[in-house]
């Protein structure tokens, strides 16, 4: 079994998509369909990569990436940021919360899986 990946997106046809994805590549996926959810997968699964939609109910994907960041046991974890909203100032947001990488939906699953192994390789 390859790495653990935490996906992060209320639209379940896309989560599910992407779960397709990374286990016929055969990671290990957890998904949550909210930031609160994914939170509490954190903190129980320890990712090692998550990959998180910026769009979300309560929290969005950039407040929740600041939380993980500010907090010393996380912190370390690569976040993918996937998302339809690729203006400058997500990109600009992204880069202030320290997110490792921004993906514009749709992406392709080469695209994903490439960008996945950079981060991933780049930790070891």
């Amino acid at each position: 079994m390859k790495n653990r990946i935490l996906i992060i997106d209320d639209t379940i046809p896309l989560l599910e998509e992407i779960t397709d994805i990374l286990k016929m590549e055969e990671y290990e996926v957890e998904t949550a369909s909210d930031a609160y959810e994914g939170m509490r997968k954190v903190a129980t699964t320890s990712p090692d990569l998550i990959i998180t939609d910026v769009l979300m109910p309560e929290i969005n994907g950039f407040q929740f990436i600041e939380k993980i960041k500010s907090l010393d046991k996380h912190k370390h974890i690569p976040i993918i940021v996937l998302s339809a909203q690729a203006s400058k100032e997500n990109l600009d947001k992204a880069k202030e919360v320290k997110a490792d990488l921004y993906l514009k939906k749709p992406c392709s699953a080469d695209e994903l899986i490439y960008s996945i192994e950079s981060l991933l390789n780049k930790n070891i």
